[in-house]
């Protein structure tokens, strides 16, 4: 799980709205993606593009690239309504669902048995919040290629490997049909790698960069 950036907003009618609840300190109207489609749309959208169209958690691939270009925004909203993809808005602490259930710090867009399986209204813990300012995989994570799971960095205190451990069950990261995934995917990948071959890493690529360091 990669750092991710989120703060390129191109949803700038729906950032403008929340901000105004948090300038004037108030709670958000209630969170039902149903009864809010003039911003859910462009929430969903903006975040895929931050996360270059994966999973914040997995990076299991959600959409395609066409779909998050930049040219698919105008005046600060997202064109196309109906987008075809998979997956569904997580609120990373759920916590705040109540009171702040539009909150873009408090968002990331994930895959759906992810966030109905696994990780659900689960209590959390921000050392894996991938856009904290600190984040940094590298620091925090190690991958065992042989089982093809994601681990904590094993050069840490104890104590915040068993956080960074607990999170990955939490954020279903190592989720056994992710890890059928992401091994299918990569040994095809590290197979092209070994003869040469031409490839792309069009998901899993903190995986795939853990493995060839």
């Amino acid at each position: 799980m990669r750092k991710i950036d989120k703060t390129n907003i191109l949803s700038t009618e729906y950032k403008n709205w929340e901000e105004e609840f948090e300038t004037k300190e108030q709670n958000h109207p209630k969170y039902n993606s149903s009864n809010n489609k003039q911003h859910y749309t462009d929430v969903v959208m903006n975040l895929l593009h931050n996360q270059n169209g994966l999973c914040a958690y997995t990076e299991m691939r959600l959409c395609s690239n066409d779909l998050i270009s930049e040219d698919n925004w105008k005046e600060g909203k997202y064109i196309n309504r109906k987008p075809e993809i998979l997956g569904q808005l997580d609120h990373f602490d759920p916590e705040l669902k109540d009171t702040k259930g539009w909150l873009w710090d408090n968002f990331f867009f994930i895959d759906t048995d992810i966030n109905t399986k696994v990780k659900g209204k689960k209590e959390v813990d921000d050392i894996l919040k991938p856009d904290k300012s600190d984040y940094n995989e590298n620091d925090l994570l190690e991958y065992d290629s042989k089982n093809h799971i994601f681990i904590a960095n094993t050069d840490l205190e104890e104590d915040i490997q068993v956080r960074i451990n607990a999170m990955i069950l939490k954020l279903g990261i190592n989720f056994d049909p992710i890890i059928d995934k992401r091994k299918e995917y990569l040994n095809d990948k590290l197979e092209m790698r070994k003869f040469g071959l031409d490839y792309e890493i069009n998901q899993f690529p903190t995986a795939f960069k853990l493995c060839t360091q």
